[in-house]
């Protein structure tokens, strides 16, 4: 069973951020996820760059989430999308006319721009794959030219939206093979999304399906987490993928640190692949509290030998700007 940390800290201070890849490599991890957003690239290649590499040169893979590309994503930050903001035309349009603050993924301007910025991480960093985290479904159903000129039939534009979502999915994981063969794709879904997840555990170009399992941070049960564990597990399985469930160890009070325990061992009876937390992640009322206890918890799980070696540098080409488009 692997473990995945999400590393959402700044690569200002290597020392820094060295000490905490070394301790996040010894709790037995062997991969992280970062997220970058539109516009940090522009401003701190350099920093990228570097704390990617020290990543790797401490064992770990590394996996970049788009934060709010399109604002189709989830981030760390509440930023906007600045490719939504400087191009209006693409945003989703409901059945008033009104605009919301997301691109639709049908405008192939858009598609086009975001593949290219996919080729453009690949290619010029040291990541070793690619993760959507908490794409925006259906909730919409876009009433915007474009769909209604590729599904004319206005009673079928809902199921036309799902069909949409599927396809831009499975076009997104493979420009991500098509740029890098061995690159990992993966998606972690919401709980409420999970009826779609057998047709997403279906794409072809997808490695890994992974949840959420914020219960609390959902206002639901910690009881859930089981059943929301199980449906991702057993989707994955079916269609030769890998699971990955995410254990909320962040957003907590003293009441709902009292149920780690309780929400790792459920989370652990659905035996997934890959277990992912986060790093001394936000708003825990004892942050060093959690995050000790997170180790803990994690060290149940079966552990690989760890080898503290230097990996074979992805070589990485001098940064030169790109089109903001």
């Amino acid at each position: 069973m692997d473990i995945t940390v999400a590393y959402f800290h700044p690569f200002l201070h290597p020392e820094t951020v060295k000490r905490d890849f070394e301790q996040i490599r010894a709790m037995g991890a062997n991969s992280i996820v970062c997220a970058i957003h539109e516009q940090e690239e522009q401003r701190w290649s350099r920093d990228l760059e570097r704390g990617l590499s020290q990543a790797q040169d401490a064992g770990l893979k590394v996996y970049l989430s788009l934060g709010r590309f399109g604002n189709l994503f989830a981030g760390p930050s509440l930023m906007p999308s600045w490719y939504t903001f400087r191009h209006p035309e693409s945003r989703v349009k409901d059945r008033h006319g009104r605009s919301h603050g997301i691109s639709c993924y049908n405008h192939e301007a858009f598609r086009s721009w975001l593949f290219k910025e996919i080729e453009y991480y690949l290619s010029t960093y040291p990541i070793n794959g690619i993760m959507l985290d908490e794409p925006r479904g259906p909730d919409i159903t876009c009433f915007c030219s474009v769909c209604r000129a590729l599904c004319p039939d206005i009673t079928d534009l809902q199921n036309f939206r799902r069909r949409s979502l599927l396809d831009f999915l499975s076009e997104l994981f493979s420009c991500v093979k098509r740029t890098d063969q061995d690159a990992k794709t993966s998606i972690v879904l919401l709980p409420q999304d999970l009826g779609m997840v057998d047709e997403i555990a279906q794409l072809p170009h997808l490695d890994t399906v992974g949840c959420h399992l914020f219960w609390q941070l959902l206002d639901e049960d910690v009881s859930m987490v089981e059943p929301w564990g199980r449906t991702v597990v057993e989707a994955a399985r079916l269609h030769n993928k890998r699971s990955q469930l995410w254990f909320q160890n962040f957003h907590l009070d003293a009441e709902g640190e009292q149920s780690l325990d309780q929400t790792f061992s459920g989370l652990l009876r659905c035996d997934p692949d890959e277990v992912a937390c986060y790093y001394y992640w936000r708003n825990n009322v004892d942050p060093e509290s959690v995050w000790q206890t997170t180790r803990s918890l994690m060290r149940r799980l079966p552990r690989r030998q760890l080898h503290w070696q230097t990996h074979p540098r992805i070589p990485v080409p001098n940064i030169v700007g790109k089109d903001e488009n």
